[in-house]
């Protein structure tokens, strides 16, 4: 089995995507605003307050060890990698039974809202932080990654369970399909 990156898995997410979208899917690209000035948006608002946007690969690295410091943790590398290599509005998709949104990376804001959302999952887990939220399926199950492996999880947090979905953030994303 071949392993992809995370970074290889987003290109090809973002590959099949666009293919959709020239199938005439094109609302697969389209987003609120939230900031006339990204660099993703592409064109003019429509009517509704959306515009279409492209994932932008970064040039830049940000650096996680403020992060870290304040949290008390090392990030597992994979959602270092993650948060480093594109700027996006959406990651979404079905991966076998599970509708999946990942968390998006947007110019200026990727740390803040990454950031709010670990202290929040921190504070709730009695200031643990075994498990690193990344996204929510769609019946409420936050998507985790297990910090020590990588592996990715859907957490009920109602019934304190965890179960495995993927071995690592690459393999679920690389597997997102648009169509259940």
């Amino acid at each position: 089995m071949i392993t992809l990156s995370t970074k290889e898995a987003m290109k090809t997410y973002f590959e099949m995507r666009r293919e959709a979208t020239d199938k005439g899917l094109d609302f697969l690209w389209k987003t609120p605003v939230t900031n006339k000035d990204l660099i993703i948006y592409e064109g003019e608002i429509d009517d509704e307050g959306y515009i279409s946007w492209i994932p932008v690969e970064m040039t830049v690295t940000q650096d996680f060890k403020k992060l870290e410091d304040e949290l008390n943790i090392k990030l597992h590398p994979s959602i270092v990698e993650y948060f480093n290599s594109y700027w996006f509005a959406d990651l979404d998709g079905f991966f076998k039974d599970y509708y999946i949104c990942l968390e998006a990376v947007l110019p200026d804001a990727e740390m803040v809202s990454f950031r709010e959302s670990v202290k929040g999952y921190k504070k709730n887990h009695e200031d643990c932080l075994e498990k690193v939220p990344i996204g929510i399926e769609g019946n409420g199950l936050l998507v985790v990654i297990e910090n020590s492996s990588g592996i990715v999880q859907l957490e009920d947090y109602e019934r304190g369970t965890f179960s495995n979905i993927a071995c690592n953030i690459g393999e679920l994303i690389r597997n997102l399909k648009l169509k259940k």
